[in-house]
């Protein structure tokens, strides 16, 4: 017998978030852009780290650039949720996202593992693509002062 369902409460909710693949190699591409040139700067920058915490596995200076690399990122990025008007952006939840990740990553001991590698790469390709992507086009645009 089939039971109708009356609990519409996660109707539009179930392909919020999607799986995207992650790039090999890992290098940023157009298809992450955010439309906002420092954003898409500071991303360039991050998977570059990545790559290269990878290539150096158990160097203290490239996991600490990484760490503070991100810890700005994270910090630019919540300045900008300030200039969206429409109240649509989970503020709350988008830092949560980033708070998330450092928390999970601020054990890491030196040798960086590769598993702890993959999951930033996984982390940093998802959250672009189904967090980030929330604010896109809604920022105000800027005009240089003449």
């Amino acid at each position: 017998q089939h039971i109708k369902n009356t609990d519409h409460a996660y109707r539009g909710k179930l392909y919020l978030r999607r799986h995207y693949v992650v790039p090999e190699p890992y290098v940023w591409d157009t298809s992450f852009t955010v439309d906002i040139k420092q954003m898409d700067d500071e991303h360039v920058g991050l998977f570059n780290v990545v790559r290269e915490m990878e290539a150096n596995p158990g160097d203290k200076g490239t996991w600490d650039k990484l760490m503070n690399l991100y810890l700005e990122h994270f910090a630019h990025e919540e300045d900008l949720f300030t200039q969206i008007k429409d109240q649509k952006h989970d503020i709350a939840d988008h830092r949560n996202r980033h708070l998330g990740l450092m928390k999970t990553i601020k054990g890491a001991v030196l040798p960086i593992t590769k598993e702890i590698t993959q999951f930033i790469k996984n982390w940093l390709a998802q959250h672009i693509k189904n967090t980030d992507f929330t604010y896109k086009g809604k920022m105000p645009k800027l005009y240089a002062v003449p």
